[in-house]
């Protein structure tokens, strides 16, 4: 029998843990173990970044290059700021007591009793407004558009304060703070420009009627003193003159209540107009976010950019196909480039507060047009009640009556407009606003951008996250088997051993092997010896998939049992995909479907190889059914012949996925290998294999060959354990009789 003591060292370690029944109950490929959180250790950890390692650096050089980038192409803007508080003025005590005491301007009244109800939120949106900002332009003479200029202006208010933050980004400083100095200077004129705008309108119409009120009054006095001259009375008794000064207050209260209700009518009219351009709500805030377009249209660009490139390799640059590629490729960058980064992706609306305080001022200018009118209907009927006691009065005092009740008359209407127009006057010169400035933009205090040091800074720390993110989302979403662990947690399998990549072309050059590789194939001898307590002696080797090198860990294992003086039968059973002739440079007229047909016999099928101990039995002719061949009678006999002539008898069966005569060969042979292939079998080709060969009802499944696995130590460390530059010599052997 074959000597194992070469091999022995391993086999407690790799022999099977569970019975094979209990492998076919192993959990499926995409379940979770119970044991996940605790079978995390650091090296496993290790393992996996250094195996992405490639992809690591790629995200985290990509995303460092891409801050780069964007930092040195960023345009070099200087931000300045300008502080202003709302509803806090020096000035609001004053307008407090104003409001309390009360003017004889009705619109006065009102702006000051409307307060500072307004919210900072309030004022900042306004404070973005065209208006203002046209307004700065004019003043500063910018070359440029409002749009574009509120693009660099940024308003925060300053949270549980009254404080407004103005913020401008420009180009150079001294514009940055010229520009946040304007907005505030031009928001708080805009503010004072409400009052200043109603006492204009008092002005504009106590200027037209003091003239003509100077007129009368000067008549009204020229006429008495004429009089009194004329009919030689200078004045009239007391109970006399008090008569006429109470008519004449009766007639001067009168005019003046016409006079304030011509007033509110006039400025009535100014404010309707202005209530009528202004809107009832503004935009109180707004959520900005990502234009959702821009991932649509640049996965776009890219689908074009990939189908061009396809179509230029088939056609010519005039090819109908590549031209109207490129006209939707143009046509998409163009879209793409005229979208912008960043979308209103919600915003609330609150009701305007200058709407608000025009439509108090409308109803304010209203009530005292009518209550004005109220009040001189009613002084009208004192005046026609009072009028009768100066009629009984002798006509040259009557007269002299008349003449000095007209005079104070006028003179007190005069008087009135005087005072009203000096109050309109101050309204004018002193109107307060309820913002100010509190701090002024300075060039010299600014905070430049982009910011090299803290921009590479974040990319680098960002991008080391990133990369360690991709690293760990690739190897979960990754669902090929690439070490021993993941055969044993995923399948619940005994792993036979795990063969480094060989190259196929130094099998065939039959020369030499590497030490390692020739460990790896001990290993899965002395495991599949230990697999049982009767080592099997006919086993069956197949995989998932093609190219998963079933039939490279076949000949390999056949060899290595060579080598242990062993006689050993390859037969090549995939009958529809025969490869092991190639591999060992045989001829392959007669073959295992020759016998099978009773074409050829078995001792006259069988060629030896040049390798110790190795014989092989090829697939031969093409069969138009393999899997009756397979099934039949003929091949237990061949398999029988072969037991009595060699200690072992290695099968090379066809891959499980797509036919069943890797299953077929299983229920015929003593045991079976599954070969799996490090970093190319996915759990899903594995499990369907182990379902196909569960479902036939398959119980000898002896355990999983991992092929091509990346070693964790090197070749030098074992070729000096071994000796360095060793070779294996692979020497002829006889023909079977």
């Amino acid at each position: 029998m074959l000597n194992y003591r070469l091999a022995r060292r391993k086999s407690a370690e790799l022999a099977p843990t569970a019975p094979y029944a209990s492998a076919f109950a192993a959990p499926a490929s995409g379940a979770i173990p119970e044991n996940f959180a605790r079978d995390v250790d650091p090296r496993r950890i290790w393992k996996t970044l250094k195996r992405r390692r490639k992809l690591m650096t790629l995200v985290f050089f990509a995303f460092v290059g891409a801050v780069l980038v964007f930092t040195l192409l960023q345009p070099r803007q200087y931000a300045t700021q300008v502080k202003l508080i709302s509803g806090g003025s020096a000035g609001s005590a004053t307008d407090a007591s104003a409001a309390n005491a009360g003017t004889s301007l009705p619109v006065l009244n009102a702006l000051l009793a409307a307060g500072n109800g307004a919210s900072p939120e309030t004022y900042a949106e306004l404070l973005q407004q065209s208006p203002v900002a046209e307004e700065v332009i004019k003043r500063l003479k910018l070359q440029t558009t409002v749009g574009a200029l509120l693009s660099h202006v940024t308003v925060r208010p300053v949270t549980n304060t009254s404080v407004l933050g103005v913020r401008v980004a420009w180009s150079d400083p001294e514009t940055s703070a010229q520009i946040a100095n304007a907005f505030a200077a031009v928001f708080v004129d805009r503010e004072r420009m409400l009052v200043a705008r109603q006492a204009d309108t008092a002005i504009g119409f106590l200027q037209e009627q003091l003239p003509d009120a100077e007129k009368h009054m000067q008549a009204a006095q020229n006429a008495l003193a004429a009089y009194q001259v004329r009919v030689g009375i200078a004045d009239l008794p007391t109970q006399t003159q008090a008569d006429i000064s109470t008519l004449a207050s009766f007639e001067s209260r009168q005019h003046q209540a016409e006079l304030e209700a011509q007033q509110a009518e006039a400025q009535l009219q100014t404010l309707q107009g202005s209530l009528a351009s202004t809107p009832a709500f503004i935009v109180g805030s707004q959520n900005v976010a990502a234009n959702p377009v821009l991932a649509q249209l640049a996965t776009q660009v890219a689908n074009l950019h990939v189908q061009l490139d396809a179509a230029r390799q088939q056609y010519t640059d005039e090819h109908p196909t590549v031209v109207g590629l490129k006209a939707q490729l143009q046509q998409a960058e163009a879209e793409l480039r005229a979208q912008p980064a960043q979308v209103n992706s919600g915003s609330s609306s609150i009701p305007n507060p200058n709407y608000q305080q025009l439509q108090q001022q409308v109803a304010t200018l209203a009530s005292t047009a009518s209550g004005a009118l109220t009040q001189a209907a009613g002084l009208q009927k004192q005046r026609d009640a009072f009028r009768p006691k100066l009629d009984n009065l002798p006509e040259q005092a009557r007269r002299i009556g008349d003449l000095q009740r007209e005079a104070k008359s006028t003179e007190s209407f005069y008087e009135s407009l005087q005072h009203k127009y000096q109050e309109a006057m101050i309204s004018r010169t002193t109107a307060l606003s309820d913002v100010s400035i509190t701090q002024a933009a300075d060039p010299q205090v600014y905070n430049a951008t982009p910011n090299f040091v803290l921009n590479m800074a974040l990319g680098l720390f960002i991008g080391l996250g990133l990369a360690l993110s991709s690293a760990f989302l690739a190897d979960f979403l990754d669902d090929r088997f690439r070490s021993e662990e993941d055969i044993k947690e995923r399948l619940g399998l005994p792993v036979l051993a795990s063969v480094p990549a060989i190259d196929s072309g130094d099998w065939r050059a039959n020369q030499w092997v590497k030490p390692l590789s020739v460990e790896a194939f001990y290993q899965l001898v002395a495991s599949l010896r230990y697999s049982s307590s009767a080592p099997p002696r006919s086993i069956v080797f197949v995989s998932p998939d093609q190219g998963d090198g079933k039939s490279t860990v076949a000949i390999n294992t056949a060899i290595s049992m060579g080598l242990m003086r062993a006689r050993v039968l390859i037969i090549d059973a995939d009958l529809r995909r025969p490869s092991i002739h190639q591999k060992l440079n045989l001829g392959n007229e007669h073959g295992l479907s020759d016998v099978l047909v009773g074409l050829a016999r078995f001792p006259e099928a069988v060629k030896p190889s040049r390798h110790t101990g190795v014989w092989v039995l090829t697939a031969g002719r093409p069969a138009p059914n393999p899997v009756a061949l397979l099934q039949g009678a003929a091949f237990d006999r061949v398999l029988k012949k072969a037991r009595e002539r060699f200690d072992f008898i290695i099968i090379d069966g066809p891959a499980l996925r797509s036919i069943v005569d890797g299953v077929v060969l299983a229920h015929k042979a003593e045991g079976t290998v599954m070969v799996v292939s490090s970093a190319r079998s996915d759990g899903r080709s594995v499990q369907g294999a182990l379902d196909k060969l569960r479902s036939m009802g398959s119980q000898n499944l002896l355990g999983v060959v991992l092929n091509g696995v990346k070693p964790d130590v090197t070749e030098n460390t074992y070729e000096r354990y071994v000796g360095v530059g060793q070779s294996i010599s692979l020497p002829e052997t006889s023909r079977v009789g």
